[in-house]
């Protein structure tokens, strides 16, 4: 695996493959929706049906017996919205995780959006919309540092993630791409009503984990529990079958998200304490 160091180590864009074909007029990476006379090349068509005689291919015309003149036709390429939405309740103060993985996710898909020619846009939201988290869609240069100053900046708190509707308000009409950055410890009911809200967008769930939550707890021992929504405490004797059970639901938290994903066709990445670059990579390019 590799995690970026001090911010982000290498600065290479990641390629990203979308599952459709983007509408609009600002022209991009991406094949677009309809026809045009640039771009992918997609068919020859009579010269009747696309009357361009510029795009004329004499030798596929010269080849037809019926000595129709043939157009390359062309699927445009355009750009694309891309955003994350990023949960700033409390529960998402531990482990510094949005200083953390969070931060090196997002500025690398804004280095990666505006390196395609897409545009990127940043909303942070605990139960509001965190306007010193927001950046509205831009494609300036230097983009992912500012990316990265504003989440090492946020401090995590509040106890809800109504903000995050908000933000889906706030979204371009337009299909966009949307990685939801969250580590989903909130009612299912919330988290359909967030999916409802993100129903046109192509949405890339990233569900942040802490390894120290789950799997370095001790066998026996004292151990103080808050909730850091809440800020209750309380005081637990760890013994091996409550550290077991405090397991075994942990991952039927996570087989229920998956699932909730699964029913809406959306495939989530794992942010498990560092940014795995390669697995990110593999991930988007399946489209």
């Amino acid at each position: 695996m590799r995690a970026p160091q001090d911010g982000m180590d290498e600065r290479r864009p990641i390629p990203y493959r979308l599952r459709w074909r983007p509408e609009g007029i600002f022209p991009g990476a991406h094949p677009g929706h309809g026809e045009g006379t640039e771009g992918e090349f997609r068919r020859h068509v009579p010269l009747l049906r696309q009357p361009d005689p510029r795009r004329i291919d004499l030798r596929v015309s010269l080849r037809d017996p019926h000595g129709e003149l043939h157009v390359r036709q062309f699927a445009p390429r355009r750009s694309v919205p891309v955003v994350a939405l990023v949960d700033l309740s409390g529960s998402m103060r531990f482990g510094e995780a949005v200083a953390g993985g969070v931060a090196d996710l997002c500025a690398l898909a804004a280095l990666s959006a505006v390196r395609s020619g897409d545009s990127f846009a940043l909303y942070g939201a605990d139960v509001h919309l965190r306007e010193d988290v927001t950046i509205p869609l831009a494609r300036r240069r230097g983009l992912e540092e500012e990316v990265r100053e504003r989440l090492l900046a946020a401090r995590p708190g509040g106890s809800g993630t109504g903000g995050l509707v908000e933000a889906a308000e706030r979204l371009p009409s337009r299909r966009s791409l949307v990685f939801l950055v969250s580590d989903f410890l909130m009612p299912p009911a919330d988290i359909e009503r967030l999916l409802d809200a993100l129903w046109r967008h192509d949405v890339v769930p990233v569900v942040v984990r802490d390894s120290a939550a789950e799997e370095r707890l001790p066998r026996w021992g004292l151990m103080e529990i808050g909730d850091l929504e809440t800020g209750a405490t309380r005081l637990v004797f760890l013994r091996p079958s409550l550290r077991a059970r405090w397991r075994r639901e942990a991952e039927e938290r996570r087989q229920a998200l998956t699932a909730t994903f699964t029913r809406r066709g959306l495939r989530a990445v794992e942010l498990k304490d560092a940014l795995d670059t390669d697995a990110l990579a593999r991930r988007l390019m399946e489209g």
